[in-house]
């Protein structure tokens, strides 16, 4: 489980926050799935999305604050910020890994209410 933590790890330090795409593209199986919203099969196709949507948030970074894992899935509790100094917002994304490369990814978020009691972990989250 150790692996696959660090496999999720290195995915969202390459991905969300270097934009190294074609290092993090490495890191996924050919027939990768994101249910996200609009993305779906292939790893290609989840890259050049969120390719795309960096065009407009090139400063976007995703925060892990927890991370669980289990089997072959791992679930990162993150804060994600189109921008420093932007509205931060909670996400959590599920991972299903598969040969050591993530296979699925699911996810959820929502922006964080102001004076909610997720303050100080957003602050700690830089």
């Amino acid at each position: 489980m150790k692996q696959n933590k660090e496999l999720v790890a290195e995915y969202i330090r390459l991905f969300y926050n270097e934009k190294d795409f074609d290092r993090a593209r490495e890191l996924l199986t050919e027939g990768f799935v994101n249910h996200h919203h609009g993305v779906g099969a292939g790893r290609d196709r989840t890259v050049e999305t969120f390719r795309a949507a960096v065009s407009v948030m090139p400063e976007f970074s995703l925060t892990v604050r927890r991370v669980v894992a289990e089997g072959d899935q791992v679930w990162t509790h993150s804060v994600a910020r189109a921008a420093p100094g932007a509205h931060p917002s909670v996400v959590v994304d599920i991972w299903r890994v598969e040969d050591g490369r993530l296979a699925e990814h699911w996810d959820v978020g929502q922006p964080v209410p102001e004076g909610s009691a997720l303050d100080a972990m957003i602050e700690d989250a830089g």
